[in-house]
């Protein structure tokens, strides 16, 4: 459909008509660059938010880091605690051993303390005095290695029971921060390749909007405007 220019008394289009035309064809190319810049600033908005987002999820990953390296920590203090553990439980059998050597050592005396007894002294009033002494010394020594023994047992027990229940807890909080932290980070990948994405369209749609523009100028620099060419016809709708 041809536009509806008046023809001119000399021949060719009315000018006044055909710069109407432009001036509809500039704002509504004016039009056009404003909706384009709205979008655009739309666009930067979204990738500010993605990056914003980004950053966070950034923050998070490293704040699981740092709960994993306090777990970390606290694993390498537990195995310090078993080591320790470890040190008193060897302490308290050195100790029941020194125990059962002073009993053996009792027991020597006593036998060497007989022997003399009854080759010295006829008296068995004497020798079954002593030989209760000896025997009470024998019961004392006795009734504390076996305590030593005991105790040296229940602590170490209590050690074991300990350690494996802080490594079973630190099992359980290492799991579960290790699972935190590989979802936090395949979610942080994802979000930041959107991101990219998103910029790379808005770069694309920039670079096709400023050629389409330089075009439209260049279109529009052409234009004399002392000099009435005839339009070209536009196409119809």
């Amino acid at each position: 459909m041809d536009h509806p220019f008046r023809s001119a008394a000399l021949g060719g289009f009315n000018k006044q008509d055909v710069l109407s035309f432009l001036e509809e064809q500039a704002k509504q190319s004016a039009q056009a660059q404003q909706q384009l810049s709205q979008r655009l600033e739309g666009a930067e908005r979204q990738a500010e938010g993605l990056r914003q987002e980004g950053e966070e999820l950034r923050s998070q990953l490293e704040e699981a880091r740092r709960e994993l390296e306090g777990l970390r920590q606290q694993r390498d203090s537990l195995n310090v605690q078993l080591d320790r553990a470890n040190f008193d439980l060897n302490a308290n059998r050195e100790q029941l051993e020194r125990t059962r050597q002073e009993l053996e050592q009792t027991r020597q005396e006593r036998e060497a303390l007989r022997g003399r007894l009854e080759a010295v002294t006829p008296d068995a009033q004497a020798f079954v005095q002593l030989k209760e002494r000896t025997a009470g010394v024998e019961l004392d020594a006795h009734r504390r290695a076996q305590a030593v023994q005991e105790k040296a047992a229940s602590d170490a027990q209590r050690t074991r029971r300990q350690v494996n229940q802080w490594l079973q807890r630190l099992g359980r909080e290492y799991e579960a921060l290790r699972s935190q932290v590989e979802a936090t980070a395949a979610h942080a990948a994802s979000e930041l390749e959107r991101a990219d994405a998103c910029l790379e369209k808005v770069n694309q749609m920039l670079g096709d909007q400023e050629a389409a523009l330089e075009q439209l100028v260049q279109a529009y620099n052409k234009t004399d405007l002392d000099r009435v060419e005839a339009p070209v016809p536009l196409p119809e709708e």
